[in-house]
């Protein structure tokens, strides 16, 4: 009778432990997004960022896909060193509950603040060869309501240059190595990656992708 009381009283421990971590987990998420947008409205006022040189290969280990990009064939001249784990947009999908500023970046420490850039495509609100700006984040934290996406859908980049205004086009389950889906593209693009499927337990075999192409009328006041 004794044994089996350590054993609750230890269960009970240790889900109050998975708890306090899981609630430090999501903490550090929130504060990391208020901070990042405190600092994105202050730099609102700054220059647009100019066009980067930036020839990371996408993380090995995220939601996102893994794998290196192609070489780029046509020369870019250097500019500034890439905004690593800095704020660079504003993402917001009402359709999914979805406005989280994002990150340059799509490693853990940064994927932990937000959804982030993957290196080696288009910023937001560049004008590049590149054209197809992929954006990715958690499926149980910032990106968890992006399986609601449809057809239609309208998302939003808030950007240094300006609003873009989106609609989705496509929607695809993909394995980890669909490296095409980083590529660039011949039209402007936004694609948005997570992992999937979204209720799977440990790492998920594959991911879902999300792309929406720019709306005709361009540039746009931001939804509400």
């Amino acid at each position: 009778m004794e044994g089996r009381r350590w054993i609750s009283t230890l269960l009970v421990l240790a889900g109050i432990v998975l708890l306090a971590v899981a609630g430090l987990h999501y903490f550090s998420g929130y504060q990391a997004q208020e901070e990042g947008r405190r600092a994105w409205e202050e730099s609102r006022a700054a220059s647009p960022v100019p066009t980067l040189h930036v020839p990371t290969p996408a993380a090995a280990e995220n939601p996102g896909i893994t794998g290196s990009l192609p070489t780029p064939s046509v020369t870019e001249p250097q500019g500034p060193p890439y905004p690593q784990g800095q704020p660079i947009a504003r993402l917001r999908i009402p359709s999914a509950k979805i406005d989280y500023v994002v990150f340059g970046g799509d490693d853990a420490a940064t994927l932990k603040k937000g959804p982030g850039h993957v290196p080696g495509t288009e910023l937001p609100g560049e004008e590049t060869f590149r054209k197809n700006c992929v954006i990715t984040a958690h499926r149980d934290s910032h990106f968890r309501h992006l399986g609601w996406l449809h057809r239609g859908d309208r998302i939003e980049i808030e950007a240094p240059s300006g609003t873009l205004s989106y609609r989705v086009v496509s929607r695809e389950v993909v394995n980890p190595d669909a490296v095409r889906v980083l590529q660039p593209t011949e039209k402007p693009r936004l694609t948005l990656i997570t992992c999937y499927p979204f209720n799977y337990v440990g790492a998920a075999p594959h991911r879902l992708v999300v792309v929406a192409e720019p709306l005709a009328d361009g540039a746009s006041e931001a939804l509400h």
